[in-house]
């Protein structure tokens, strides 16, 4: 009995492993993908927006679209229901991506936290410092946080083109680095990018996030009333002065991510149900003949979306729209650079050097150097089969900022021209990291033999 028990378990264990390694490269083939949905939208918005075209293109975005009901209307030009609104349910995606994260994943743990968190606390500190070198004092001073942020797309994107050359392991890192980095880059927007506060607005919107957390304590796993409370927690959000992708974040944490049936009681229910079909069968009858298998059926179907977390149904289902809808729609919004001029002279001006050097210096700098003061300290290890030489590669992908680095910087000026600036560096840097850091990984990587896919522990 205790053999088998034994065996069942290992048995067990060695599903969940597979699952994890599954969920995690099926994740990767979903992020590879939607970067080249994201270049192809950023490439246009650069045709265009140099085109005949360009001032229309540029116009388009400000069309003011409203809705009334009553005596109340609301509206915002497309720009900001872009950057305000489908943005907060990109927001909404990557606070499911780090609760799933620290409750199961690479940061569910002080020791398996601690590499990617403090390569990423070194990959936000030192940027931010060597663009403030070249800012201190000047008009660009308050980008400080556009080169703190790594865009995981793209990052796992160019990665992934390296295939079996670098090991599961260091994407593995670099997954849990960018996902720390969000939350750094969450913090910095909600504490450092934030208007004027309006605390009768932010009030409402805590209190309505209390509701959620009540939701959650009442194993309410259906989405649409989390979904009904949380639009009316981002309009409150959007006037309090604290920006609204903030809210998405804060509502994220309050999807329940503890499935209503525990999996073994699912199995001995369905089975008797699937005994209840097999019994009822009548060979070469019309499956619609017996309406009793078809309720059984259905009752099945129901009954198994309980047994994943409304956190893992919502993740895996707004993914897909976050990676090949939404982000895209923000990159043709915001990376249309008018290039006036001689595109050489954006390259000396000090918010152009401070962005591309943080990015390109300061992230691989301080993403290795945290790390091997966190190694050295015995604070944490390298992942199997990771060398230094890896590290350093995945820091300069870290240099690939895109989208959240253009996001801070409609956060951190006003000036279009000094936001010109910031997104033209990030365009420049982040191609020049993405190609870098694959020709770096490459030469590392040359001569070992190829490695097949492990088993992530």
């Amino acid at each position: 009995m205790i053999k088998k028990r034994v065996v069942e378990g290992g048995r067990k264990l060695r599903g969940l492993r597979f699952k994890i390694r599954k969920d995690f490269l099926d994740f990767t083939k979903l992020e590879v993908s939607g970067s080249l949905v994201l270049l192809a939208a950023t490439i246009l918005a650069l045709v265009l927006a140099n085109s005949a075209l360009g001032e229309g293109f540029e116009e388009f975005w400000h069309i003011e679209l409203a809705f009334a009901i009553g005596d109340f209307e609301f509206g915002q030009s497309l720009l900001h229901w872009i950057d305000d609104g489908l943005m907060a349910i990109f927001f909404f995606v990557v606070g499911l991506e780090i609760k799933r994260e620290f409750l199961v994943g690479e940061l569910s743990t002080v020791r398996k936290a601690s590499l990617p968190i403090l390569a990423a606390v070194g990959g936000m500190i030192v940027p931010a410092l060597l663009y403030s070198v070249f800012n201190y004092g000047g008009e660009g001073a308050s980008g400080w946080g556009v080169p703190m942020a790594t865009d995981i797309a793209f990052a796992l994107g160019v990665i992934t083109l390296l295939g079996s050359r670098v090991p599961t392991s260091l994407k593995v890192f670099l997954t849990a680095l960018a996902i720390a980095d969000d939350i750094g880059a969450v913090l910095v927007i909600a504490l450092f990018y934030t208007s004027e506060i309006l605390w009768g607005w932010l009030g409402i919107g805590m209190l309505l996030l209390l509701v959620l957390v009540l939701f959650n304590f009442l194993r309410v796993d259906n989405p649409i009333p989390y979904f009904l409370v949380a639009g009316v927690i981002w309009f409150a959000f959007l006037h309090s002065g604290v920006h609204a992708t903030i809210a998405g974040v804060l509502v994220a944490f309050t999807i329940p991510a503890t499935a209503r049936t525990e999996p073994s009681k699912f199995v001995s229910w369905a089975r008797g149900k699937l005994d209840e079909i097999e019994v009822g069968d009548t060979p070469g009858s019309h499956v619609l003949e017996d309406p009793r298998q078809q309720t059984c059926a259905t009752e099945i179907q129901e009954a198994a979306r309980h047994i994943s977390a409304p956190l893992q149904r919502l993740e895996h289902g707004l993914h897909p729209l976050t990676t090949f809808v939404i982000l895209p729609l923000f990159a043709l919004a915001n990376a249309g650079v008018m290039l006036e001029g001689n595109p050489l002279e954006l390259l000396t001006q000090p918010v152009t050097i401070g962005v591309l050097v943080g990015l390109f210096v300061g992230k691989p700098l301080g993403i290795t150097a945290l790390s091997w003061v966190a190694v050295r300290l015995g604070i944490a290890d390298l992942p199997t089969g990771v060398r230094w030489g890896h590290v350093f590669g995945a820091g300069i992908l870290g240099g690939i900022g895109f989208t959240m680095s253009i996001f801070v910087s409609n956060l951190a000026f006003v000036d279009a021209h000094l936001q010109a600036e910031a997104k033209f560096a990030i365009l420049i840097t982040s191609l020049l990291a993405g190609a870098v850091g694959y020709f770096f990984l490459r030469g590392v990587t040359r001569g070992d033999a190829p490695i097949r896919d492990e088993v992530i522990d």
